[in-house]
């Protein structure tokens, strides 16, 4: 048996057989059996030759519902432009009640402080001429007319609000500039009290320097030295610290007047005291030399020898001494001699002194 028998007796064990290639012939008359002139339902036509009503129907749909779009869209077009249109303008009358608004509020408690501050009260000048700018500046915006906001096209509104709530912004930034230059100036200020404070001080703390050198020994109370050497010596350590404060150089100094006038009067007190005892002391030198002077005085009238005058009565010669007799500031010879202590001469009723 050869292969071929061998192969077909396999296949028919399987119970498989060969099934042959369709003929050309075959193909051929299958594809003509299709005719070309068969009529499709889309194209079928009424007996006048027109096309069915559903499809001419089916046409003016079409055309309802683009007209139906375009209108659709040109109504929502102006919608959304009106839409546009008042959203700007809402926007815009925001601002400009804004605008108004902070037109009409103060500024800050700083702003208002530094409008009292001149140029020569601060330490650096270019702080005052930058707040004298700003506020020139804000002045200006307030005083200008506000926006607009009536436009009637949407891109006339939308010009509007942006130029609303530009001005705005800007009034903002012009008050904040204000507010921050008085700021700077009132440190400036402080800066400038500060090193006036500090400088006063120094100064203040050498004179009280050349107090308490000349006040040694010339004053009635030498406690008061000591608190002004005290106060010199917290005065002059609180000038070298440059983290000073403000408050503690203000209290040093009043502190340091107070003994400075403590110092000031415990000198004029000892000059007075002094001054009182030197009156004194004088005065009783001046007194002991006229009581010296009396003595001596009437001790050589006493040695001069007494007469009496012719006719006369020994009564009228003392009265007559004494009317001339003027001693020691006694104004009669009974007076000088009630204040005057014997030597050892008597003296008699009459006015006679005798020796021995």
């Amino acid at each position: 048996m050869n292969d071929e028998a061998k192969s077909e007796q396999t296949a028919d064990e399987r119970g498989e057989k060969d099934v042959p290639p369709p003929a050309e012939t075959d193909v051929q008359a299958d594809l003509l059996s299709v005719s070309d002139d068969e009529p499709d339902e889309g194209d079928a036509v009424s007996d006048d030759g027109t096309k069915p009503f559903w499809k001419r129907r089916a046409v003016w749909i079409a055309v309802i519902a683009v007209v139906a779009l375009v209108v659709a869209g040109v109504a929502g077009g102006l919608a959304w432009s009106v839409h546009i249109r008042e959203e700007a303008l809402s926007d815009c009358r925001q601002s400009v009640v804004q605008i108004r608004r902070l037109a009409k509020t103060p500024l800050d408690k700083d702003a208002n402080e530094s409008q009292e501050v001149e140029k020569t009260d601060v330490a650096d000048a270019k702080t005052w001429e930058a707040l004298q700018k700003d506020q020139k500046k804000l002045t200006g915006l307030t005083n200008k007319d506000v926006p607009i906001c009536n436009a009637t096209s949407p891109g006339g509104a939308q010009n509007q609000q942006n130029g609303a709530s530009s001005s705005l912004q800007v009034l903002k930034t012009a008050r904040a500039n204000v507010e921050k230059s008085a700021k700077a100036v009132l440190a400036s200020k402080d800066a400038k009290t500060l090193k006036d404070v500090r400088d006063g001080l120094s100064a203040k703390a050498g004179q009280a320097k050349q107090l308490l050198d000349s006040s040694a020994g010339n004053v009635a109370d030498d406690a008061t030295r000591t608190a002004l050497s005290q106060q010199i010596d917290a005065a002059n350590g609180l000038v070298g610290n440059e983290k000073s404060k403000l408050a503690d150089l203000q209290q040093t100094s009043q502190a340091l007047d107070g003994a400075v006038n403590g110092v000031n009067a415990s000198v004029q007190a000892k000059a007075a005291a002094d001054a009182q005892a030197a009156a004194q002391a004088q005065a009783a030198a001046q007194a002991a030399q006229a009581a010296q002077a009396a003595q001596q005085q009437a001790q050589n009238w006493a040695s001069q020898p007494q007469r009496q005058p012719a006719g006369g009565s020994s009564s009228s010669s003392q009265n007559d001494l004494a009317n001339g007799f003027h001693v020691g500031g006694y104004n009669s010879f009974e007076e000088w001699m009630a204040h005057q202590v014997p030597l050892g001469n008597g003296c008699n009723a009459a006015g006679v002194c005798g020796i021995g």
